[in-house]
């Protein structure tokens, strides 16, 4: 009878602590938001702002980076063409700034709270 028990004991434990963990895991793009927008500090923000090169569009704010998360996934890592110009000009972003940029965009390209 202790083995049953024992076992029930196990399992409703087993069973509360994944719903827990549920209810507390954020989203994975809010997750990789603070590194989109340091990559985007690092790589795009010398043209990318007010009174840049890069106008009109600019990434100086959360606001901004999340409206555009489409744009930023096209020019960084979807294949460039004539309409879809590579970011940054001159240069790419390395395959790991690549990754978390396109898993913050299929994750749904929004920022942390």
């Amino acid at each position: 009878m202790t083995k049953i028990a024992a076992l029930i004991i196990f399992v409703f434990t087993g069973v509360t602590l994944i719903s827990c963990k549920h209810d507390s895991v954020q989203p994975q793009s809010d997750l990789l938001f603070p590194k989109v927008k340091a990559i985007i500090q690092t790589n795009c923000l010398t043209c990318h702002v007010p009174g840049g090169e890069g106008m009109p569009v600019f990434l100086n704010s959360d606001d901004n980076i999340v409206s555009l998360a489409e744009a930023i996934k096209h020019a960084t890592v979807d294949p460039p063409s004539p309409m879809n110009p590579r970011m940054p000009l001159g240069g790419e972003l390395s395959d790991g700034d690549k990754k978390i940029i396109a898993d913050w965009y299929a994750g749904g390209g929004t920022a942390s709270n």
